[in-house]
Parts: structure tokens; sequence; C-alpha cells
């Protein structure tokens, strides 16, 4: 295959792992990035850790360098660098660095420029924790106040409200939604985590919606109340970044890029990867939007292998989101049972709490399952809440949505047991065999 020059837009995941891909099988072709922060191969998920104060050298937001990719790996890395516009029918891309522009020519493109935070209000001290390259500039507002209000209690707040709880702050964790993580899990495992916030001494105010925040960003109106802080975090979700591709491009449902399972895009030049990228739910076939790192890292390594000529297919998605409060490990993965419900879906579920030793042996500690079930028997998803031993479990299910796996198939897989690490009756088969015996 004979490729002059692939341009990537956007160095984050999905970006250098595409770019890496389209090296190694086209040692000889010109592979180019633009990014517009100073950071490359980055991980925001590190940016509630980095406020808490688990880590300070900033160069560990990145796992490799922009000159490790440039000196190693022979990819041409332009940090800095916005980019302004997109021509398809020319093939060009339009970039600007500290004032000087310039035009790219691409034979193919690829398109990783991720997501960015919904920032409904904007101020002096107004945040998003989302991107590392201002984690410096948000660590140091942050540890200078005293109070602050985490707006939105997804994935991202939760995280955020115990950093700063952990280094001393009043917050107040500000939430439409009735617990923790309402968009992400039931009922019954939002309350284990609401239980566990509220325990932590954040100040957690479910059911409010947000109204305004003033310039300073330290009076927050809600539906419920009036807050006084020293700083705001907006915590309210992220959406694709499409604004380069947009009338262009076509958008899905999702507000995503519609790319196909190769990551093509519908001009047959462009790919898409990474968070600006759609992908197909795995449990309803329907277009999905998963903004988390190893889809991302994927989907660039499979656009990345059809841009150099290896054919390979990007399957799918089930979901699997994994997050944690303090000591209290928290996922999903598959459908919760609103979701299933929402899709047409008649459900049956489980609800366990069990050990995650054996009785006899000590330091056992208390392990959440919720499990839910199609009507037939198939497995659409499942919401662990615990220790670490979660991720496991999570892992489990996701391979046995992923197989198409009924609860009796799950019921038979042959976990291991160790008194001091497990129980005979796996968390997970116990909830298997509750909904076998309710059918």
């Amino acid at each position: 295959m004979s490729l002059r020059k692939v341009v990537v837009l956007g160095g984050g995941a999905a970006g250098m792992s595409a770019a890496s891909r389209v090296r190694k099988l086209l040692p000889n072709t010109e592979v180019e990035v633009f990014e517009r922060t100073y950071m490359v191969s980055h991980a925001p998920c590190a940016v509630p850790y980095f406020v808490e104060g688990l880590f300070s050298d900033t160069s560990l937001f990145m796992t490799y360098t922009p000159q490790f990719f440039e000196e190693k790996r022979k990819i041409k890395v332009n940090v800095g660098t916005e980019v302004e516009e997109l021509d398809l029918k020319n093939r060009t891309v339009k970039v600007r660095k500290e004032g000087y522009a310039r035009s790219v020519e691409y034979d193919t493109l690829i398109v990783a420029l991720g997501a960015r935070p919904k920032m409904p209000f904007r101020g002096l001290r107004v945040f998003a924790a989302h991107h590392p390259f201002h984690a410096m500039e948000l660590r140091e507002a942050l540890w200078a106040a005293s109070t602050v209000a985490v707006v939105g209690a997804g994935i991202l707040g939760l995280e955020m409200a115990e950093a700063l709880v952990e280094r001393g702050k009043k917050v107040y964790l500000i939430h439409r939604g009735k617990y923790p993580l309402s968009r992400t899990v039931d009922q019954e495992i939002g309350e284990v985590i609401g239980q566990r916030v509220r325990e932590s001494g954040v100040d957690f105010r479910p059911g409010e919606a947000l109204k305004s925040v003033d310039e300073e960003g330290k009076i927050v109106v809600t539906d419920g109340g009036k807050y006084r802080v020293d700083a705001t975090v907006l915590a309210v979700g992220v959406e694709p970044d499409v604004t380069l591709v947009k009338g262009k491009l076509p958008i899905g449902p999702t507000g995503a890029l519609v790319v196909d399972q190769h990551m093509r895009t519908a001009h047959p030049d462009v790919y898409g990867a990474g968070d600006v990228a759609e992908s197909k739910n795995l449990i309803t076939g329907a277009p999905d939007w998963q903004p988390f790192a190893p889809v991302a890292n994927k989907m660039g390594y499979v656009a990345g292998s059809n841009v150099g000529g290896m054919e390979m297919v990007f399957p799918g998605t089930v979901g699997t989101v994994v997050t944690k409060f303090k000591d209290l490990v928290i996922a999903k993965v598959g459908l919760t049972e609103l979701e299933a419900k929402r899709a047409g879906l008649r459900t049956i579920t489980s609800f366990v709490k069990a050990k995650t030793r054996a009785r006899y042996y000590p330091g056992g500690k208390d392990i959440f399952v919720k499990l839910v079930a199609a009507e037939d028997g198939r497995v659409l998803g499942a919401q662990v809440a615990g220790g670490e031993e979660v991720l496991g479990r999570v892992n489990t299910v996701a391979a046995a949505l992923e197989a198409r796996m009924t609860v009796e198939q799950l019921f038979f897989v042959e976990m291991g047991y160790l008194p001091a690490v497990s129980v005979v009756w796996d968390p997970i088969v116990i909830a298997a065999r509750q909904i076998m015996e309710s059918r």
C-alpha cells in the first residue's frame, strides 16, 4: 500500500494509537499529528488524582512525550497547534500556531479530536477539570479555596468531590438526580454510593438543578438554594468535539461522528476514532457513544490498522464504566434496568449483597451486585459496588455480554475460589441464580 502522507487531528489516546499503528504498518509514509495543547498521549482520568495531590509531576499525565514520538517512532508531532479548517475536496487542513497559519495536504486523514466539557456558565473561578494541560492551574486555584461547589455527581464530579474533601475542603456536591451516578447505575447501587458520599463529609445536595453561576464562580444558584463558595467545578458532562467536521461529515444521533466498523467516515479518505466518534452498542445494536480511554485506544488502533492496509473491524461496545469514591469502587457494564426499559426490553433483575471472603476468613467486605437480564434469559448488564474485587466481576460480565450469554450460562462459569480472596458462591453467580429461579 502506498500513501504519501497521513495526517492525524488530535494527539490524545486515539490519535496517538492511530498514528503509531500507521507508522508501524507503513514505515515509509509521512505521519503528522496536530494537537492544540502541549500534551499528547495524555490521561484526563488522572486530573482528580492530581488535584488530590497523589502526584505532582505533570509529565506523568503523558504515556509518552512528543519527543518520544518524534525520535523513537518518527512521527511528526505539532503541539500548541490549532486546526482551523478542513477542506475535504482538496484534502487539506489549515492549521495555526503562534499566529502563523499554513495549509497541510494529506492523502488520508484521521479525526481524533476527542470530547469537550459542557460549560453552561463561564467565569474567573469556574472550572471544568477535563484536560491535563490545565491541571496545574486548576489545582492551584482549588487548593487556595476553602469551599468548593462541584456541580454534577457523575463520574468526574464524584472523583473531584473526593479529591477536594481529601484536601480538607468544604464541598457541596450538587446533583439534579436523586442519587450519585444516576445516569450510570440504578437506584439500588446509587443508594449505596449516596450513603458513602454522605459519610465522607461531602455535603451532597440531590434533586437540585443548576440555574446560574456568577462570573466570579462564587455564587451558585440552583432551584433548591444558593451557595456561596470560593470556586466552582462544573462536571455536567462532555460532548464530542465535532465543530471542525460538522456540516462536512455526517453526525449521528449521539452527537458524534458517524463511522463504520473500519472507523471510516462517509468520506473514503477520512477516518474517525476516539471520543469524537460513534460506536455500536453490542446489546441493542443502536448507535452509542462511550468516551473512555480503553475504547478510544482500540478505535485508534483499528483506524490505524485500516489506514495501514491491514483490515480490522471494531465490533462495538458494551459500555464498561469504572470509578471510585473513597474505598468504594463502582462499576457498570451493559444496560441498567432503566436503560433496558427505554430500549423497549422486558427485564428480570436481581440485587445481591454478599461478602468478598469466606465467613471464617478475616477481612471480608460487603459487595453489591445488580444483574439485569431480558425475559428470555439473555444477560443485559450488571452494576457492582464494593472494593477492588469489583473490577474482576464487571469484566466477567463484559465478556458474557460480548458472547451474548444467558444467565444460565453465566451461572455455570467456573469461577475461581479461595477462602482468603473469594466465596464459594460468587456474587455474580448468586445474582444469576436468583434470576434463573424467578423466571
